[in-house]
């Protein structure tokens, strides 16, 4: 059943971003049924991310298949947005970064178990962690294209795809995503304080000051924003500064704890 999971996720994602570019790129409009095709892809990732992280005795919280998870809540992110707004961008930069996650979850998984079971802080501790670096993930992905089309429209105006936006509303839904995230980043940070000693003692030290960092980063630039009125290139150019430091904090120092060290 998990092949079929991984097979049937990953090819419904390349299929639809095959579909995706080639209708968007021809000027054309995308069918009803990307989002329900979206939606069993994403049923069938769900399930995978179940059977690998909680399939057995305690919960498997390895580096890929945390990676995993995060796709998978980043992509339904992507798809309310497909169906709210009808915004493409994100669909194109986000299907192939799922499939591959999925790919990494099946051929380079590891065992990290960790019994959660009657520990609600942990849970809450690890679900917020993964919501926020699911959020900032695509935080990151909106800076990038951001850029682009804030580049392309100074130097190369007439090869920019229409189906990326006004820039005025690519940058309005960056800073959304920044705020979500960066709430459920403190909130995260803050539940540290009260777990388990042992729990906090096991964690990497370059992990730790990366995710402070981190927040710092995006505390400034959410202050800025709301403050001093930071947007457009400068505020994409700091988003994926401080989104960089988190991912490198926390995925980082999981490859080096499971594939290193060990």
């Amino acid at each position: 059943m998990i092949i079929l999971l991984e097979v049937a996720s990953i090819l419904i994602y390349l299929a639809i971003f095959v579909y995706t570019w080639r209708n968007l790129t021809a000027g054309r409009t995308l069918s009803n049924y990307t989002v329900v095709a979206l939606i069993i892809a994403l049923l069938a990732h769900g399930f995978l991310c179940y059977k690998l992280i909680d399939g057995g005795q305690g919960q498997n919280l390895s580096l890929f298949n945390i990676f995993s998870m995060t796709t998978w809540l980043a992509m339904w992110m992507v798809c309310w947005n497909l169906i709210k707004h009808r915004a493409h961008s994100l669909l194109l930069v986000t299907l192939p970064i799922a499939a591959i996650s999925i790919l990494e979850a099946t051929l380079l998984n590891r065992s990290n178990i960790l019994i959660l079971e009657g520990k609600p802080l942990n849970l809450l501790h690890i679900f917020t962690g993964i919501a926020a670096m699911s959020i900032l993930l695509l935080s990151a992905l909106q800076s990038i294209l951001v850029l682009y089309l804030d580049r392309g429209l100074k130097h190369h105006p007439a090869n920019i795809h229409q189906w990326l936006g006004p820039l005025q509303g690519m940058e309005r839904y960056l800073i959304q995503l920044l705020t979500v995230g960066f709430i459920f980043m403190s909130i995260s940070l803050a539940l540290v304080i009260w777990l388990p000693m042992e729990l906090k003692s096991n964690q990497a030290i370059h992990k730790v000051v990366l995710t402070v960092a981190s927040w710092l980063v995006l505390s400034v630039l959410m202050f800025g924003r709301y403050v001093r009125g930071w947007r457009g290139v400068f505020a994409a150019r700091w988003s994926l500064v401080g989104v960089l430091l988190l991912l490198t904090g926390y995925f980082g120092s999981k490859l080096v704890l499971e594939y290193i060290v060990s």
